[in-house]
């Protein structure tokens, strides 16, 4: 046999390739962002109208004390409430009364999603 048989490794451009394989399969251990989701909590105060964030999560959703929000939780329910601010709640965690969960059909320790609501007419 001659020298000429040995295999010759081929230098092509797969490195880029396979790094972009590698992220796309490594892509479902990473979790999407979504600051606007939160966990339901019980509420301080006993106001129907009224939700409490955590000053940083308020700031991350760009509201401020009085803006209206639209609260989305389970099964395409909805409702518009007043943003206050609680230095007691967690960051993760938003504070309504009984009234609130009832109407969107969510209990404690359920997730929902929070949107501004800049047009609502008083």
């Amino acid at each position: 046999m001659s020298g000429d048989d040995r295999e010759v490794p081929m230098t092509t451009d797969d490195s880029e390739d396979s790094t972009k394989e590698k992220d796309i399969t490594e892509a479902i251990l990473n979790p999407k962002k979504k600051p606007n989701r939160l966990i339901v909590d019980e509420a301080v105060r006993d106001d129907n109208s009224v939700i409490c964030l955590h000053p940083n999560k308020m700031e991350e959703l760009e509201l401020f004390r009085g803006d209206t929000v639209l609260i989305k939780g389970k099964r395409r329910t909805d409702t518009v409430c007043i943003v206050l601010a609680d230095d007691n709640c967690e960051e993760n965690k938003i504070r309504m009364n009984k009234v609130i969960r009832k109407n969107l059909r969510v209990r404690l320790g359920d997730i929902v999603a929070v949107h501004p609501c800049p047009d609502v007419p008083y």
